[in-house]
């Protein structure tokens, strides 16, 4: 009886079934109704622990829908969590390509933007000089000559460099309280 199904087990079902087989069309797209449902059910804990296993040996569910540029499932699985600082964990799982290099990569820049744009200025330099196969994912980018994408991640990187120096300056100013150099 599909009912007595608890929420992980479902979810877990859903990621399963939506990763499948990369090259194949055996993936189903979820339910995005029903994926938002189980996942308000669940413990961003919970919702870790399912989220952060690789599915047919390839990746995790973010990594598979950077690759596949489906940027409603990136927003609603990185929205699903409460912290950054647990956003940022389900995007660097491991050392292999991140979500963000999954889809610099393939020059799926909406999904770089929604990407970045869930985490703060710290965690976005942080995953921004991540090397995936000695590679960062601007040079992803840059080797496949997705000229769109290395330009937001281009723009994303000074930004978040000059609001990391105004921080910076800003408590170098308040530690030297007024005196001058």
């Amino acid at each position: 009886d599909m009912s007595t199904q608890t929420a992980e087990e479902t979810l877990q079902d859903m990621m399963t079934q939506y990763c499948g087989d990369l090259w194949s069309s055996s993936s189903v797209y979820p339910d995005m109704k029903k994926l938002r449902e189980v996942l308000t059910q669940l413990s961003d804990q919970q919702k870790l622990h399912i989220l952060q296993q690789e599915y047919s040996g390839w990746g995790t569910p973010l990594n598979c829908a950077a690759f596949r540029d489906h940027t409603e499932i990136i927003s609603t699985l990185l929205t699903s969590l409460q912290s950054s600082a647990d956003r940022l964990k389900l995007l660097m799982v491991n050392d292999k390509y991140t979500p963000l290099h999954e889809a610099a990569h393939h020059g799926h820049t909406e999904s770089v933007k929604m990407i970045l744009d869930c985490l703060t200025a710290d965690q976005q330099i942080q995953i921004m000089s991540v090397q995936a196969y000695g590679k960062t994912a601007i040079q992803c980018a840059e080797r496949c000559r997705h000229t769109d994408t290395v330009r937001v991640l281009r723009e994303h990187q000074q930004r978040t460099e000059t609001l990391h120096k105004q921080q910076k300056q800003s408590r170098i100013h308040k530690s030297v309280s007024g005196r001058l150099f």
